[in-house]
């Protein structure tokens, strides 16, 4: 079997993705030789971007069923922010750009600023239109320090930004997080929604995986 690849469909404001973190990173301790691509998808774009204290209801009760299913709670510095008056706008555009720089500039770091970042959001509060929170970040853990002025002016629009969200619209993916698993001549060979236990989740990639190779040598052979 060649060498297989992941895009990981992602959002930065989203619970979800915040609940599949140690899922994904688990799995890639176990797997150092696959790729991953994590593309930013945009969950809070256009008429969903609005203040943080507009939808602390609606957080509230979805935290509920998240923490529940994936055993990952929201810090309290978080739900303090949704209280706010002046709460933090939600929109994604600009942690997307961030991870997007962070592609360009290190690669093979970027899913781990994008969890590192989605955990600042999600346990600490962070407001992620500020650029201090971009420079603490990548000064406390060693990434390459990133052009803030373009992250906190960062829209839906913005041409880094509009052709991911495009690219995650093209590969199907229509929430988060999502798993696509490719071979390496780009053959889509599963998905993967939805699976919050680590082994679950290795044992469906390698179900996923074992099928292709069983398919491919049938082909071979015939």
């Amino acid at each position: 079997m060649s060498k297989i690849k992941i895009i990981y469909g992602h959002d930065t404001l989203c619970g979800w993705c915040f609940g599949f973190t140690p899922t994904l990173d688990a799995f890639v301790k176990s797997h150092p030789d696959v790729e991953i691509d994590i593309v930013p998808g945009g969950l809070v774009k256009g008429n969903r971007v609005g203040s943080y204290a507009d939808m602390a209801e609606y957080i509230a009760e979805a935290e509920i069923k998240m923490t529940r299913v994936t055993g990952r709670a929201i810090g309290q510095p978080f739900r303090d922010m949704l209280q706010q008056e002046d709460a933090p706008l939600s929109i994604s555009a600009p942690p997307s750009h961030a991870i997007l720089q962070m592609k360009d500039l290190a690669p093979d770091r970027a899913l781990e600023f994008a969890h590192i970042l989605q955990d600042e959001h999600f346990l600490n509060g962070k407001d992620l239109n500020l650029a201090a929170t971009y420079d603490e970040i990548c000064e406390a853990h060693g990434f390459p320090k990133l052009d803030t002025d373009a992250i906190v002016i960062a829209t839906e629009e913005t041409p880094a930004v509009d052709e991911s969200y495009a690219l995650s619209a093209s590969l199907g993916i229509q929430s988060y997080p999502t798993i696509l698993i490719f071979s390496e001549d780009d053959t889509l060979l599963g998905q993967i929604n939805s699976e919050y236990e680590s082994e679950a989740f290795r044992a469906r990639f390698e179900q996923i995986v074992k099928t292709a190779a069983v398919n491919e040598m049938g082909n071979v052979s015939s």
